[in-house]
């Protein structure tokens, strides 16, 4: 009991100094988020990608896997992610401690962290939506804030007419209220390209829990 109250306290009160410009009641959910979070190690499951570029909507499948990792130094990646698809079969985006992989619609781009500091932000950018870690995508970029919620989901908006890399204008973030892992994500380019990608949905639409702390394959992160 005294362990679950000291949580409780710590969740609300140890807040990061990004917790300023984000009021206290916004700021006691996205603590529980980052802090329910922490106890998950890794995660897998299928996953949906809706792309919509002009009117035009093209559907992708495949499985969702992603490694929490420590970071030897501020400003490292916190985690690897690997997004393979089986429809279309190949495409892949992988993100590594060293390297983004862009294996999507006919293309084969890799991005140096050492030598490109932009990707390696976008990469961090994808560890910290996932891993749940709502302050550092706030102090990262210029971008306006918004909590909401539904029956299911806390959902966050993040905004940016700046652009949050390159290019990226818009963010919106789905928690699961019952597990606080993050169950979609939705990112607009600022040229109008929406990327919508559903987590626990299989070809078929059928929900399968993703699963969670089960140790993961390194090939997966390897690009052939």
């Amino acid at each position: 009991m005294k362990k679950i109250i000291l949580a409780l306290v710590l969740s609300v009160f140890a807040l990061p100094l990004s917790a300023q410009g984000i009021s206290a009641s916004d700021s006691a959910i996205l603590n529980r988020i980052l802090t329910h979070n922490r106890q998950y190690r890794t995660t897998q499951g299928p996953f949906q990608h809706e792309r919509i570029k002009k009117g035009v909507h093209q559907h992708k499948t495949g499985t969702f896997y992603c490694e929490r990792v420590k970071p030897s130094k501020a400003g490292d990646i916190e985690a690897k992610i690997a997004m393979l698809y089986n429809n279309p079969v190949g495409d892949y985006y992988i993100i590594t401690t060293t390297h983004l992989y862009n294996g999507l619609n006919g293309r084969h781009k890799k991005y140096n962290f050492k030598y490109i500091t932009l990707m390696k932000l976008l990469g961090n950018a994808m560890a910290w939506a996932v891993n749940g870690d709502i302050y550092n995508l706030y102090d990262n970029f210029n971008v306006t804030f918004k909590l909401t919620s539904d029956e299911q989901n806390y959902i966050v908006a993040l905004n940016s007419e700046a652009g949050f890399n390159k290019g990226i204008s818009r963010i919106l973030l789905k928690y699961r209220k019952s597990t606080y892992q993050i169950s979609y994500l939705e990112i607009e380019e600022q040229f109008g390209t929406i990327h919508k990608y559903t987590l626990g949905i299989d070809a078929n639409g059928h929900h399968q829990q993703p699963i969670y702390n089960r140790p993961i394959d390194q090939k997966v992160y390897v690009v052939k």
